[in-house]
């Protein structure tokens, strides 16, 4: 008998346009439905919790956050992390794992003469976060505004719910509902609002005095091969407009964050940033697919996209950062520490203990073309390749972006030699769907 999920493909890939929209959000119930059946949890064995350990876990992850675009919400203090890869597959991964993309495997590279997606296979060991959470009596929950989260994280919650291109309100709303009533809970969520295309409220757009008349704001479709194309003002409204977005997601979620502080363990932050014309020169000794030059995520691991705001809060004791550097890859093990919970399996450090001052951690992943990986240790920095034999070096502003060429040769060569031996050889394979392929290019991944 023919698999329904195939039969589907097929179909998609028949249809008229407007016929696949109109579809839409029934395919995305339809997948959300198959997950919560395809769900599975094979641990056995139901870890303790401690005696202040709180009833109710949210990790809210804002999609393409910049380190220079710091949230402004009640109650939360923000630092920077490094997200452990580029792009939201690999490092929704890791901050489900606690491993680094070249250890879980769930990364893909486009070839610059193909016009395949690349998907990754989707991580199918052993533990994950909600599967440990489960396991010590919390219903799990997988809220996604669009698809590649809900890609990578299928069948690991016990609910999941997908949406082709939902607000931050949506998501939210959806979100307060399934938690209403449950005694411990443990949810994911993934807000696109700052992922092309940005469309926020029409006031939102309005405060930020975007120009209205200049095409093209919302997506990732123009002068990413050449900005010295682009009109006067361009990056500067295109930025605005991303301002606007984030205006949005602070006003929606602040409300929910007031509403659970008081018994929910929360983390709030981005798994990648967002270039915007920053480095588009040095960008283009790399090997890209599309090409991109210092525009969005994905590539080159510059600060813009590497490094990620982020924030703690504990409802029953201290949850301040202290020490180096942070690492998206860090969550399982904070969450358990959080929790009173031992799984020595969940790599990585505890943020409510002090972070060694001279931690080397790393961005890796790339989607497009060569891999590139960056690696830091404090405000210094290094980019390689290995394919392009190329090495950038930098030092690192506090509040985002990077001065190049400042650091001594012992530093680079120490820098380097804390990078993996693994790299990537671009193999392709992927079983994305019209449908999935679709919302793919509109986001912005071709």
């Amino acid at each position: 008998m023919p698999n329904i999920t195939d039969l589907a493909r097929k179909a998609q890939s028949k249809v008229p346009v407007d016929l696949k929209t109109l579809l839409g959000p029934f395919y995305y119930r339809y997948i959300s439905f198959q997950a919560d059946r395809e769900h599975q949890n094979n641990l056995s064995i139901a870890p303790d919790l401690s005696s202040d350990a709180p009833d109710h876990v949210l990790i809210v992850t804002i999609d393409a956050l910049r380190p220079d675009f710091v949230p402004d919400v009640a109650s939360l203090h923000f630092e920077r992390s490094i997200a452990p890869g580029t792009w939201t597959f690999p490092s929704v991964t890791s901050m489900q794992t606690g491993q680094l993309p070249h250890k879980h495997g769930a990364v893909a590279h486009d070839h610059p003469d193909e016009s395949t997606f690349a998907l990754p296979k989707q991580f199918t060991g052993s533990p994950t976060l909600p599967a440990v959470l489960a396991s010590a009596g919390y219903d799990t929950y997988l809220g996604s505004s669009f698809i590649t989260p809900f890609l990578a994280l299928r069948g690991w919650f016990e609910s999941h719910r997908v949406y082709g291109d939902a607000d931050v309100k949506t998501v939210l709303s959806d979100y307060k509902l399934w938690r209403q009533n449950r005694e411990q809970t443990y949810g994911y969520l993934q807000l696109g609002d700052l992922h092309a295309p940005i469309e926020p409220p029409k006031k939102y757009v309005q405060s930020r005095d975007v120009d209205p008349s200049l095409d093209g704001l919302s997506r990732l479709v123009k002068y990413t091969e050449n900005y010295s194309d682009a009109p006067s003002g361009w990056r500067e409204n295109r930025l605005r407009l991303y301002r606007a977005a984030l205006d949005y997601v602070e006003d929606t979620l602040e409300p929910l964050v007031e509403d659970l502080v008081d018994d929910t363990l929360l983390i709030v932050i981005g798994d990648h940033g967002e270039a915007m014309w920053e480095h588009p020169d040095r960008d283009q000794q790399f090997a890209d697919s599309r090409p991109n030059y210092g525009v969005g995520h994905g590539g080159t691991p510059f600060d813009e996209v590497a490094r990620v705001p982020v924030a703690l809060h504990h409802p029953n004791f201290e949850s301040q950062f202290q020490g180096g550097l942070p690492n998206g890859r860090d969550i399982p093990k904070t969450i358990c520490a959080g929790l009173g919970i031992d799984e020595p399996k969940f790599r990585g450090v505890n943020w409510f203990g002090k972070i060694p001052e001279d931690r080397y951690t790393i961005c890796e992943a790339t989607r497009y073309g060569t891999e590139r990986k960056a690696i830091y240790q404090g405000d210094k920095k290094v980019i390689r390749s290995e394919t392009d034999d190329v090495t950038l070096d930098a030092t690192v502003h506090e509040n985002g972006g990077e001065t190049f060429e400042t650091l001594s040769d012992d530093t680079i060569d120490s820098l380097l030699g804390h990078l993996p031996d693994t790299w990537d050889d671009m193999d392709i394979e992927t079983d994305a769907s019209a449908m999935v392929q679709d919302q793919l290019e509109a986001l912005g991944y071709r």
